[in-house]
């Protein structure tokens, strides 16, 4: 502890002489306290991409800019792919850093093509097959459309009229269809938000209704709430969808502030989530999910170990239910805002879309009214390698470090390599080494601050840390 308090008065020298405005104190704050806390026990929120004002910008993340992202998903290379709503485009954010328009033109309207031609009407939602295609729920163009890893856009489902209809995909109608996610055979499900239902997208290209059902449909029509098989149960206005490994489909039911869950036998059942009903009917409390509480849950992801992330919109926060259904707060502090630091002190402003990156160890979070992308910096993360390995195996000192940075492992290793990242992601270092057990690292000449070290054998990733950087 006195060697803690010794580091923060250091720290505090360095800084003080440079705070200019209350951003940098923050940080001064953030950066106590983790030092305080332990660095490497509390995951830690940055910004990767936005400027927190909408607009519509491409190039390098620091100046990029969104309108209304929404959905969000990951490709196997790790690039990333945006719905960014009311640009009604396709936004790509590269693993160099670089955000690029991937399909449509910015502009709203329906046209299928190429996709530097196509458009868009408020693309809400979007997930990629092995194939590396992408399926997009077009919000207010009333249909589903899919870019071909070619980069064609075009219509698989809807005519374009909000509607009920089942049968072929194409004379099919949708009431703004929002969630989609696909199985491991390739049938195509969506949150067809105001018909209340679950619709399914077969392979064979027919529409029908997975799981929900109700006489009262169209925009803003009252839902319902029932926990039963397919067509005889209820919801009220589901948004996202994900699928699990074994084809359990999770439903962030929005209105009925509930997280559901549909098995491969249809039956729906409620996970997480209690309370009341309609657009203020939501609540906050953390908890077994018999008595848990979120408000206008809109987006979700469920991860390999079964827990589910949902983004609790309207809380402001990111919530966590583990598999044994308990919830807790993962992320944000409750209180809308645009403040990085550490999980429980960041602040966001109605978070939806959220996908994990198991080889980087972070949570990419769609920060909706920010119009921007943030990560949430785990450690560990949930079913990856992680700290315990560090611990036992590997030796990282002196963390703080004013600049020499030593990594001893337990064993020999024939082929390592480092990858180091700042605060909003960017690569700062790569560097591989081979048959060593020793490694030293100079960062002197690396600004001050919170940096991310990946560790890697034989391209399997050993682990990550936190690194704090001072100056005297």
């Amino acid at each position: 502890m006195l060697y803690q308090t010794m580091l923060i008065m250091r720290l505090n020298s360095f800084i003080s002489a440079r705070i200019y405005n209350h951003h940098i104190f923050f940080l001064f704050l953030c950066l106590s306290f983790l030092l305080l806390t332990d660095i490497s026990a509390q995951n830690y929120v940055t910004t990767y991409a936005g400027t927190g004002s909408a607009g519509f910008v491409n190039g390098d993340t620091s100046i990029a800019q969104f309108n209304k992202p929404f959905g969000i998903c990951i490709d196997q290379e790790g690039n990333l792919y945006l719905a960014d709503a009311y640009n009604h485009c396709i936004r790509k954010i590269g693993t160099d850093g670089t955000v690029s328009t991937y399909a449509g033109t910015g502009q709203a309207g329906y046209l299928d093509g190429e996709a530097s031609e196509a458009k868009f009407n408020q693309p809400i939602n979007i997930c990629l097959d092995e194939e590396g295609n992408m399926f997009v729920s077009d919000f207010i163009n009333q249909r589903i459309r899919k870019i071909s890893s070619n980069m064609v856009v075009t219509t698989i489902a809807g005519t374009g009229i909000d509607g009920y209809q089942e049968g072929p995909a194409l004379e099919a109608q949708f009431n703004y269809p929002r969630g989609i996610c696909l199985d491991d055979t390739g049938n195509i499900y969506i949150g067809d938000s105001w018909n209340h239902r679950i619709r399914k997208i077969s392979i064979e290209g027919v529409v029908s209704t997975w799981a929900g059902g109700g006489s009262t449909i169209g925009v803003q029509s009252v839902g319902d709430y029932i926990d039963a098989s397919d067509t005889a149960a209820r919801f009220y206005t589901p948004c996202e969808v994900s699928i699990d490994q074994y084809n359990n489909i999770f439903v962030a039911d929005a209105y009925n502030h509930r997280i559901r869950k549909i098995n491969t036998e249809r039956l729906v059942s409620t996970i997480a989530g209690s309370g009341g009903f309609g657009p203020d009917g939501g609540g906050f409390q953390n908890g077994p999910g018999d008595q848990a509480q979120f408000d206008t849950p809109t987006a979700l992801q469920v991860i390999l170990d079964g827990s589910v992330f949902v983004g609790d919109g309207a809380n402001n926060v990111l919530r966590k239910i583990e598999t044994d259904n308990m919830v807790t707060t993962f992320a944000g502090s409750g209180e809308g805002g645009f403040i990085n630091g550490p999980d429980s002190l960041a602040q966001f402003n109605f978070p939806r879309g959220n996908v994990i990156d198991y080889n980087l160890s972070r949570i990419y979070i769609v920060d909706y009214n920010n119009h921007a992308i943030r990560i949430l910096h785990l450690v560990p993360i949930t079913n990856a390698p992680n700290d315990s390995y560090l611990e036992k195996k590997i030796e990282l000192f002196p963390n703080p470090t004013m600049g020499d940075f030593n990594i001893q492992f337990s064993e020999n290793h024939k082929n390592i390599a480092l990858k180091l990242s700042n605060e909003i992601g960017e690569n700062i270092l790569s560097q591989q080494f081979y048959n060593c057990n020793f490694i030293q690292l100079d960062l002197k000449n690396q600004e001050a601050g919170l940096y991310y070290l990946a560790i890697y054998s034989d391209s399997k990733l050993l682990g990550s840390k936190k690194v704090l950087l001072l100056k005297p």
